[in-house]
């Protein structure tokens, strides 16, 4: 019986995250023969061959990237947030949101696990619209930061512990049905009995110490707010 021989495989790493591709091996690899296999990447390369090309081009054969094109696999710095990445700002620069494919969260804010997003409570007396620039601004690019979304129940008793007064999150009704500003579906709801109490008349949204939440007229003054940040690149 031929001795199997293992060859050594070397995963390649972009900016500090490696490809999720699964990488295989012919069973029948021997000293002269057999073929090794990194599937999802530019083509195969089988020993002796030549390597194949990062992007599916000309020399590699084509593959199916993350995004349904040629090209290589998802990688941390594609741009793309796949895999398990929380995002993808494509770039290598470190502490500026998203390092390493990870969402930083300074240490006055709070990092959901299950999302990796970022939410801080500003302690400061605004009405809405002046609430959702300032979270805006402290996202530091366009769209990734906002008053807060509730997707869930489980996102809701997340945040509960840092509201301890009457804070903006992020919904409102002036579309003319409630709603979340970054498109979050509006089907959980956790009003406080008797709310949302002034339909038409009040459109945006706070939530209490409770974690409950009230409608409320949009131009009234609110003690605090509620912020979430999101990861860089493009889902």
């Amino acid at each position: 019986m031929r001795s199997r021989v293992v060859r050594p495989l070397v995963l390649l790493l972009a900016f500090g995250c490696a490809t999720t591709d699964p990488i295989t091996a012919d069973d029948g690899a021997g000293a002269s023969g057999g073929n090794v296999t990194v599937e999802g990447g530019g083509g195969s390369q089988a020993s002796g061959g030549s390597p194949p090309s990062s992007g599916g081009g000309d020399t590699g054969g084509s593959g199916a990237g993350a995004d349904g094109g040629e090209g290589a696999g998802p990688s941390c710095g594609d741009g793309s947030i796949d895999g398990i990445e929380e995002c993808d700002d494509q770039n290598a620069v470190a502490d500026d949101g998203c390092t390493s494919c990870t969402i930083d969260c300074e240490p006055d804010a709070s990092k959901d696990p299950t999302s990796g997003h970022c939410y801080r409570v500003f302690v400061a007396s605004l009405n809405q619209s002046s609430a959702e620039a300032n979270c805006q601004a402290w996202g530091g690019a366009p769209g990734l930061g906002q008053l807060a979304s509730m997707g869930d129940a489980a996102e809701n008793a997340f945040v509960a512990p840092l509201v301890t007064g009457n804070t903006w999150i992020g919904a409102d009704d002036l579309g003319g049905a409630w709603a979340w500003p970054d498109g979050t579906p509006f089907s959980y709801e956790n009003w406080q009995m008797g709310e949302p109490n002034y339909p038409g008349i009040e459109h945006c949204m706070f939530m209490d110490a409770e974690a409950k939440w009230h409608d409320h007229d949009c131009a009234d003054l609110r003690s605090a707010y509620l912020c979430e940040r999101l990861g860089a690149g493009a889902l």
